[in-house]
């Protein structure tokens, strides 16, 4: 885990401008960013068919159940629905 206050030290800024610049330059806050790129890599790891439970710690989520709150904001589906919706299933689901 990277903190922002880790980040900051590592660019020479401030939290805040660190913070205000990233969202300038992606749209989104560092904390968000890094969310999706986890979330990204769980959905890559479950599509190679890596049980949900490893894909979520794999990916740096505490646990599956925080990964889905997460993967269902993000995208609306909980990701054995989603791994359902694509005609496929890690082994966790089935």
């Amino acid at each position: 885990t990277v903190t922002l206050d880790e980040l900051a030290a590592a660019a020479g800024r401030d939290r805040w401008s660190l913070s205000h610049d990233f969202r300038a330059l992606f749209g989104t806050s560092p904390h968000r960013y890094l969310t999706m790129r986890r979330l990204d890599l769980v959905r890559q790891l479950a599509l190679a068919g890596m049980p949900l439970a490893d894909a979520s710690a794999a990916s740096g989520f505490s646990d599956q159940s925080h990964m889905t709150r997460h993967f269902k904001r993000a995208w609306g589906v909980a990701p054995a629905q989603w791994l359902k919706m694509l005609g496929t299933t890690s082994p966790a689901t089935r």
